[in-house]
């Protein structure tokens, strides 16, 4: 008599591996995707923070030193902000850190953390040669201090020999 086929415990024992095998590949997507979400909220919470940086800086005085909290909708999510600003050794230079966390968790961790610094010298002085870029009479003319046309870099230059390449 001939056997043909499997028996039951090889074709339990296949089972067995296979299931294994499931398991090991679904465990390693499930830890790509969770890391792809972490990544995700992490570049997201540093975002925030740069606009948080950003706005501090554009402001028309130098930020307070204090420390302040609160809630930003960014992406379609809260975020929950911390910022703390100390004065730096150097005059006029102030020291901006921010901290982020996910809004939508009570005592979540800290996913973002970024550090700025805001200074008035530097504003003041671009003001002082380019004028408020906010105000059209002080804005500096289109061209230059001197005024004149705006020339684009790939114009020739009356005077001097053009430069053709083949």
């Amino acid at each position: 008599m001939t056997r043909r086929g499997f028996t039951l415990i090889e074709v339990l024992v296949a089972l067995a591996i296979a299931a294994i095998g499931l398991g090991a590949a679904l465990s390693v997507v499930t830890n790509a995707t969770s890391n792809t979400v972490y990544l995700r909220d992490r570049v997201l919470a540093s975002w925030v923070a740069e606009n948080l940086i950003a706005e501090m800086r554009l402001a028309p005085n130098l930020p307070d030193l204090t420390r302040r909290d609160g809630v930003v909708e960014f992406a379609g999510r809260k975020w929950k902000w911390e910022t703390t600003v100390t004065q730096t050794q150097v005059e006029g230079l102030r020291r901006i850190d921010v901290e982020i966390r996910d809004g939508a968790v009570e005592s979540g961790s800290t996913l973002g953390r970024m550090s700025g610094f805001a200074s008035r010298a530097a504003l003041n002085a671009s003001m002082a040669i380019t004028g408020d870029p906010f105000d059209p009479a002080t804005a500096m003319p289109p061209g230059g201090p001197g005024g004149g046309p705006v020339v684009p870099a790939t114009a020739p230059v009356p005077g001097q020999p053009s430069i053709r390449t083949r």
